[in-house]
């Protein structure tokens, strides 16, 4: 048996006019990519299975993850055992780099579908902003779920033949296609979202400048923006900006670690303003503690989010945002002041390109 979703988990109507709300709380699946793999196979269906028993609905996926594959084996379980039904996920995905050109953009999507053995997705985003080079699918993986480890979309390595430690600084890098714009990419998304794949389109870490110039673009507005935040990234310029034009702030990071936190980088879970809050609130001054502020604090700011983690605990822990506490004026003010505008992604260590300048 799986529990149903707390009645007390905040969710988001999206301004699309979607029927079904999106959890404010889901679970994210990022484990590494080709090169940084630390997963076993076999984890994530685990994982996604222990979520769906906790009560979790909503999904963050994606196709450079690689491992799309073993969620649609879990989602698949779930429905066929009658622990969930479809219309009660919320199954997100996201457009990959190297397929940004018009031509790719349905084929990248047909494959997720492929992966995630689902018909369509509620929630299809443009990764980041950015197009790599064409790296054509391995021909046995267009036609059954799954990727061949020979298939690295990350680095494009398989095309260019070089690793990004391994760049010279000449312009442009070897992985960059610089004839293809973003207006380009989201009008092929549009035609997905007209064709029926998926319900509602968005992007990633895009900036306000480069959002606008989006909208300025299209008359069909993302449904959700999904960029780092967290009380050392709280993205309030953004946040702004979308709350203007009604699209949903989705935030990745939202503990403010992960894969790519330093080992001496500052920690949002360590920082005493963050433990005094948890005990007012009669939680304990340790990670779980801090976690559940945080994620309260991201759906009291209107902000959804999904933290990816591997342990069942926390999994239910996350799950009972909006009923442990509710930070007061005073904690939201405290909050806000730990603002430093710190991003632990730093996309220009790989794409070679300054993302957050």
């Amino acid at each position: 048996m799986a529990d149903p979703q707390p009645p007390t988990l905040p969710t988001a109507q999206l301004a699309t006019g979607y029927e079904k709300r999106m959890p404010m709380i889901g679970l994210g699946t990022f484990t590494g990519t080709r090169l940084t793999q630390k997963a076993q196979p076999g984890d994530m269906k685990a994982n996604v299975l222990k979520w769906i028993k906790a009560g979790g609905r909503m999904l963050d996926c994606a196709q450079n993850y690689l491992n799309e594959a073993e969620i649609g084996e879990a989602v698949k379980e779930a429905i066929e055992g009658g622990l969930v039904t479809r219309d009660e996920m919320w199954i997100s995905s996201k457009l990959n780099n190297p397929y940004h050109r018009k031509e790719h953009v349905r084929q990248a999507l047909e494959k997720t579908l492929l992966d995630l053995q689902v018909d369509y997705v509620d929630l299809y985003l443009m990764h980041w902003p950015t197009a790599f080079v064409h790296v054509p699918f391995e021909e046995e993986d267009l036609h059954k779920p799954g990727l061949s480890m020979e298939y690295e979309p990350d680095q494009c390595t398989k095309v260019t033949g070089v690793k990004w430690s391994e760049l010279d600084g000449t312009w442009p890098p070897p992985h960059l296609d610089m004839k293809v714009t973003i207006h380009e990419t989201w009008a092929a998304m549009v035609e997905c979202q007209k064709a029926g794949l998926v319900k509602n389109i968005g992007v990633c870490n895009t900036q306000v400048q480069l959002l606008h110039e989006l909208l300025c673009g299209t008359d069909v507005r993302p449904a959700v923006v999904q960029h780092e935040s967290h009380p050392y990234c709280q993205q309030w310029g953004l946040l702004k900006y979308c709350k203007m034009n009604k699209i949903q702030f989705q935030a990745y990071s939202p503990l403010g670690y992960g894969e790519f936190v330093g080992k001496d980088e500052i920690k949002v879970l360590h920082h005493p303003v963050l433990h005094k809050i948890a005990t007012k609130h009669g939680l304990k001054a340790d990670p779980g503690g801090v976690a559940a502020v945080c994620l309260q604090w991201c759906t009291q700011r209107g902000v959804a989010t999904m933290p990816m983690t591997l342990h069942e605990s926390e999994m239910k822990s996350n799950l009972q945002t909006g009923a442990l506490l509710t930070l007061d004026d005073e904690d939201m003010a405290e909050i806000r002041k730990l603002d430093k505008s710190y991003h632990y992604l730093r996309p220009e260590q790989w794409y070679g390109l300054p993302y957050w300048d």
